[in-house]
């Protein structure tokens, strides 16, 4: 696995907000409020993007050259360094062995259920405190938005056959 990747992604403001796309990843499309964000915005994006092509074993596309891009008005060009080891840090959870005193009834109704101890202590003390999968709710956004991207390019394109037969 590559631990650098260099991507280039196009900016334009709309309405005070930084659109984000990647000309690579063309389905991926992402916001930033102020410019100070926009590379932190399209690092995470790019970094969910490389993660989960490497989980289904699809290799990266090479970054596309600064020439073969076109660009609409008030689009511009910056190129992205996305450092994976970071990524992967933060979107693998590492566990740490904890020990935990119960009571012995619970323990017991738990053994018959067979409840998983470890399981139950993690989503609580995520519950506990306010914490969500925020990896997980990205890659299931993802997912989603190609989804939507392919029913959108299915219409479109029986929209344009219908609009040439006419």
């Amino acid at each position: 696995m590559k631990e650098n990747y260099i991507y280039p992604i196009k900016i334009k403001k709309e309405e005070g907000i930084f659109l984000i796309t990647f000309p690579d990843f063309p389905e991926q499309m992402t916001e930033a409020e102020e410019e100070s964000g926009v590379i932190r915005s399209a690092q995470e994006v790019l970094a969910l993007c490389i993660i989960e092509n490497e989980e289904q074993g699809i290799e990266n596309p090479e970054p596309s050259m600064e020439s073969a891009l076109e660009l609409e008005k008030g689009e511009k060009i910056v190129y992205v360094h996305v450092w994976m080891p970071y990524f992967r840090t933060i979107t693998k959870e590492i566990y740490v062995k904890k020990t935990l005193t119960i009571p012995q009834r619970l323990d017991l109704l738990a053994k018959e259920k067979n409840i998983n101890f470890s399981a139950v202590l993690v989503n609580g003390l995520k519950q506990e405190l306010g914490l969500i999968d925020i990896q997980q709710q990205a890659l299931d956004l993802a997912r989603e938005l190609r989804q939507e991207l392919e029913r959108f390019r299915t219409v479109r394109e029986a929209f344009e056959k219908d609009r040439n037969t006419d």
